[in-house]
């Protein structure tokens, strides 16, 4: 029997993978927009910052609905919800460990109130649910439609997400090219992109699910809230290093289960 996964990535077409591409580009592009109003001078509400973000997801839901795939064809069903959600915090501890545990005891932890982490925990929701839909849920399984091979849909997806970045962080100075040394970190910013979404990628393949990528993601966005703003062990640079490896191990031995799994099913 095939995984809830397969049955769903199988119904994809060249015609799907094409159209995720263009609302891949047209989020691209939204997602630069306040930051190109505020380079020029002009203000922008937060609140019309967030409308500008989900119209992608927006696009995705009638997208969906016309087509007739339903929402469990971008991971939103109730399917192993238990199983799903369990998953998604046993991911989480990884950020918990690395972005929270040990950078609070290198450092200090702050000391927040309760509603400003509820805050944080909002914002992060808002940000992390955008995203998976976006990129998890509907862009790189719909890859899948043009390439047919997930060892090419995913990395292709992961460039696309670290790529939905990269113009507002230049227009913000987060990113820069114009040296070697900045090139190398900007570098190393854009393949951390690439691997949080090979790791969210991972955990929603498991169940064709995206409750546990949001849980995971919303998690690994708010934790640093917990920490002070204080150097992280070994130097920031090498701690991302270390951190993204545990990721991507994590990530690799997620895609190795669920291949031998496969496999078996297949051979039965």
């Amino acid at each position: 029997m095939e995984s809830k996964f397969s049955q769903e990535v199988n119904k994809f077409g060249k015609k799907d993978g094409i159209l995720a591409l263009g609302v891949c580009l047209l989020s691209i592009f939204l997602v630069a927009i306040p930051s190109a109003v505020r380079n020029a001078g002009f203000p922008m509400p937060l609140f019309a910052v967030r409308i500008i973000e989900y119209i992608p997801i927006v696009i995705i839901i009638v997208i969906v609905l016309c087509k007739k795939q339903g929402f469990a064809s971008i991971g939103l069903h109730k399917e192993k919800l238990w199983s799903a959600i369990r998953l998604g915090l046993l991911f989480s501890l990884i950020t918990i460990v690395f972005n929270g545990i040990i950078p609070g005891i290198y450092g200090g932890f702050n000391q927040l109130t309760f509603a400003s982490i509820l805050s944080a925990f909002a914002i992060s929701l808002l940000l992390a649910t955008w995203e998976d839909i976006l990129f998890v849920g509907f862009v790189t399984p719909r890859l899948y439609g043009l390439v047919k091979f997930g060892w090419i849909a995913i990395p292709i997806g992961a460039f696309l997400f670290a790529l939905m970045h990269v113009p507002s962080w230049i227009m913000n100075d987060a990113l820069y090219f114009g040296s070697w040394h900045y090139a190398w970190l900007s570098s190393l910013q854009f393949m951390r992109w690439c691997i949080n979404h090979i790791f969210f990628f991972a955990i929603f393949k498991k169940y064709h699910s995206i409750v546990p990528v949001i849980i995971a993601h919303t998690i690994n966005n708010s934790v640093w809230d917990l920490v002070g703003n204080v150097s992280a062990p070994f130097g920031i640079n090498n701690y991302w290093i270390i951190f993204n490896g545990a990721q991507l191990l994590a990530a690799g031995a997620l895609f190795w289960h669920m291949h031998k799994k496969e496999k078996k099913t297949t051979a039965q």
